[in-house]
């Protein structure tokens, strides 16, 4: 489940009302639905919690939730990556952030080209040139500040990966008073085997980690936390300083004529090891398109998730002999 930094806050779920069978014929729909809906796996807490929805927030009287203006980014640069442009805005109209007020935008070197000029799928494009990789990546914070004035209309401000599929509910838990993070599916390690960091940052002891706290037990223990670069974001005015931050520091690498390792993904972990965020969430928001089963479950997590945004293996960044090595790395 998504973390939220703050730990002041009980995490024990407040307690559901419990079904009245003989009060109202709304048991009986909702068995029968739920009945449907779970080919017959649906059970008394399944009933509990609908029961406690409907009569806690659709009949109870409550102020609306707030909505919000949310900005989208994408960049769309060289020819192998347009293909990957119209699903991924197909599933961020659909699932990301229903009910907020949503613009996707997408940095693109498409309009350069007069069989791709007038392609946008409904997002705002910003022409931009083509250049080699790693540069449409590593480079992205310098094409989004240069709309900064544009960005600043937004609340919120989430980048994703275009090789990404939105194909799940992304909701008001990615909403917090801050930055957003998502973990690197290859380093989220399972509960069990994680380190007993000292989680005190005013302890001689306490290292100064990508991560968060979380309360197991009554003790607190530091979660270490790698991000990925595929899915971030938060508040703009959050947001668009740590970008900042974030372009100065690529700029002083390539003055040194250095590319850090993982390009724009390690300047992002840089930058939350000085500012943690303020929501940590789970794989399901960066989730794998493979190697769940033999690798993933068993081996890293230590348990599945539900995914939301799946990230896609491109095809021309394979080869035969780089997917046995793979294999060879992983024990598969």
């Amino acid at each position: 489940m998504p973390k939220k930094r703050e730990t002041g806050e009980s995490n024990t779920p407040p307690a559901q009302r419990t079904v009245d069978f003989s009060a109202f014929n709304f048991v009986r729909e909702a068995h029968n639905y739920l009945y449907r809906a779970k080919q017959g796996n649906a059970s008394v807490d399944d009933l509990n919690q609908l029961n406690d929805y409907v009569l806690n927030h659709l009949l109870t009287p409550r102020e609306e939730p707030k909505k919000y203006k949310v900005g989208v980014v994408f960049v769309s640069i060289n020819f192998p990556y347009w293909q990957y442009m119209k699903p991924v805005i197909e599933g961020v109209r659909q699932f990301f952030l229903p009910g907020h007020d949503v613009e996707i935008m997408c940095w693109s070197d498409m309009p350069n080209y007069p069989e791709a000029k007038d392609v946008n799928y409904g997002a705002t494009i910003f022409p931009v040139a083509s250049v080699e990789w790693p540069y449409p990546t590593l480079m992205r914070y310098h094409l989004f500040l240069k709309q900064e004035e544009y960005l600043k209309k937004f609340d919120y401000i989430f980048y994703l990966d275009l090789d990404m599929r939105v194909v799940n509910v992304v909701g008001d838990e990615i909403l917090g008073q801050g930055l957003t993070a998502a973990p690197h599916p290859g380093y989220y390690i399972s509960r069990k085997i994680i380190p007993p960091y000292e989680p005190n940052p005013d302890s001689e002891a306490f290292i100064k980690r990508p991560g968060y706290i979380s309360v197991d037990e009554g003790k607190p223990r530091f979660i270490p936390f790698y991000a990925a670069g595929g899915f971030q974001g938060g508040t703009t005015t959050e947001f668009i300083e740590a970008m900042k931050v974030m372009r100065d520091g690529i700029d002083q690498d390539l003055a040194k004529g250095y590319i850090a390792v993982w390009n724009d993904e390690s300047h992002w972990n840089k930058y939350l090891s000085d500012h943690p965020a303020a929501v940590y969430l789970d794989p399901s928001y960066v989730y794998p398109d493979s190697l769940i089963a033999d690798y993933y479950v068993p081996k890293v997590w230590g348990r599945d998730f539900t995914p939301r945004i799946i990230t896609i293996t491109k095809p021309f960044s394979l080869s035969k002999e780089g997917g046995q090595f793979l294999k060879q790395e992983l024990g598969i």
